[in-house]
């Protein structure tokens, strides 16, 4: 799905993730990271940045080492930032 040219990085891996969630069935399934930047066209060192941001944030916590889920504050963000 091609991401609106008004969505930064961050909104796009967001919505990246959000996607991977529902596509293994249950949003708070683990979803590794790294796939989820590759969907939103993000290097691995962007991954990383990104995930430092918004694990501090709330959105999502770690699951393993590549690994994070969303929190509920995360799902309500990314259903937010799709129906812009």
């Amino acid at each position: 799905m091609p991401r609106k040219p008004h969505h930064t990085k961050d909104e796009s891996y967001v919505i990246s993730l959000y996607e991977e969630a529902l596509a293994s069935g249950n949003l708070e399934n683990p979803i590794d990271r790294y796939q989820a930047g590759k969907r939103a066209g993000l290097s691995p060192k962007g991954v990383d940045t990104i995930c430092r941001l918004i694990i501090q944030a709330n959105f999502v916590k770690k699951a393993g080492e590549t690994e994070i889920f969303f929190t509920p504050h995360g799902i309500e963000l990314a259903k937010k930032l799709l129906a812009e």
